[in-house]
């Protein structure tokens, strides 16, 4: 894996923006939040080890766990499972510690509820729009779509995937597991 710490504070730069900037216009285009987030970081940092079927199998854990709301915002553990690529625990492992990629999310949490209040994706909505409009029924998904909806959920990808990718250009996040 490139050690992106070497690079310039430019090229540092430009690989946030390009992990931010993907990962808003995927939500914006294609909904999703969790798949948006780590597709941004698997077009910025192509060898982090992000698959497409990874990208594939997280999809039911958007909007909160199955699109229901009720859960942890998609964003958020897409951001989970970037940290958990490099700090989580191995199956040849299982008895190891591995307290400090449970740490490094939890700092994480604590990030993006300064920013939002709470975790849970219908909270996250509401916050953002005044309401969560469960977009599953007619009426919901007009609210969605006449309060920018797409554009709120994108605005929580691009900030969970910017901290993580920030993570990975400071190089905290390495994942040596390729």
């Amino acid at each position: 894996m490139t050690d992106y710490s070497k690079l310039t504070p430019e090229a540092k730069e430009a690989l946030v923006v390009k992990a931010k900037n993907v990962g808003y216009s995927t939500e914006t285009l294609y909904g999703n939040c969790i798949q948006s987030t780590l597709h941004g970081i698997y077009r910025a940092f192509p060898d982090f080890g992000i698959t497409e079927d990874m990208i594939k199998a997280s999809f039911g854990l958007a909007g909160g766990c199955g699109c229901c709301l009720d859960g942890t915002c998609g964003a958020l553990n897409g951001a989970a499972w970037v940290i958990s690529m490099a700090k989580g625990r191995p199956v040849t492992d299982l008895g190891g510690d591995y307290e400090e990629g449970h740490a490094m999310v939890r700092d994480v949490i604590e990030t993006f509820k300064k920013r939002y209040g709470s975790i849970l994706c219908r909270d996250v909505l509401a916050f953002n729009m005044g309401e969560a409009y469960d977009w599953k029924t007619p009426e919901g998904d007009q609210g969605y779509m006449e309060h920018f909806g797409t554009h709120h959920c994108a605005t929580a990808v691009s900030f969970c995937t910017e901290i993580v990718a920030r993570m990975i250009v400071d190089g905290v996040l390495k994942n040596s597991e390729k």
